[in-house]
C-alpha cells in the first residue's frame, strides 16, 4: 500500500511540475509568436524599400565581417601574380625575391610559406593579361615562372591622368 501510495505522489508531482512551466509546455498564444498577415509581393514596383531592423547585435556582427576586409597590407582583391620561384630554402626564396627586385624595383615581392615550400611572388596585377606580360618580360631569367589568380593589394592609380581629346585619342 505504501508503494501505491509513494508511486501515485510522484505521478501527481510530476504532473503538477509540468504544468507550470516545466520541461514539456508549450509557449502561451501571445509568448514570442506572432502571425504575420501574407501580403502579396510586387517585384515590379520601383518604388519599392527594404526596412532592415535589428539590434546591438547585427551591428557588432557586421563591424565583425568588415574587420576581414582589411590587413596590415592594406584592402585585398582579386587578382593575379607572377610565381617565379619555390624551394624548401626559405634564404634560397629570400635571395631569388632580391634577385628579382633589384631587377625590377617598381614591382612588389612576396616570400609566404605553403607547406613544404617557400613561394616568391611578384606583382600586383589585376588581369592576367598584364601578369602574363610580366611572365614574358622574366622568362629567361626565371623560366619557371607562372602566373597564378592571387588575392592582390589594390594597384597604385596614376596620380595624373592624360586628358582624352574628342576624338578618344590621348
Amino acid at each position: 500500500m505504501k508503494i501505491l501510495f509513494g508511486f501515485t505522489l510522484v505521478f501527481l508531482g510530476a504532473i503538477g511540475y509540468s504544468q507550470d512551466g516545466g520541461w514539456l509546455t508549450l509557449p502561451k498564444s501571445n509568448d514570442s509568436i506572432s502571425i504575420l498577415e501574407k501580403q502579396e509581393l510586387d517585384f515590379n514596383d520601383p518604388n519599392g524599400k527594404v526596412v532592415v531592423t535589428g539590434g546591438e547585435k547585427l551591428k557588432t556582427l557586421e563591424e565583425f565581417v568588415r574587420t576581414g576586409e582589411e590587413t596590415v597590407e592594406g584592402v585585398k582583391m582579386d587578382g593575379f601574380r607572377v610565381l617565379i620561384f619555390f624551394d624548401q630554402n626559405k634564404s634560397e626564396s629570400e635571395s631569388q625575391k632580391a634577385r628579382f627586385l633589384s631587377r625590377y624595383p617598381d614591382h612588389k615581392a612576396y616570400v609566404d610559406y605553403l607547406a613544404p615550400n617557400y613561394r616568391v611572388r611578384v606583382g600586383n596585377f589585376r588581369t592576367k593579361l598584364e601578369a602574363e606580360a610580366l611572365k614574358a618580360e622574366i622568362i629567361g631569367m626565371f623560366p619557371t615562372a607562372i602566373v597564378i589568380s592571387d588575392k592582390i593589394q589594390l594597384p597604385q592609380l596614376p596620380l595624373k591622368i592624360a586628358p582624352i581629346n574628342g576624338d578618344g585619342n590621348q
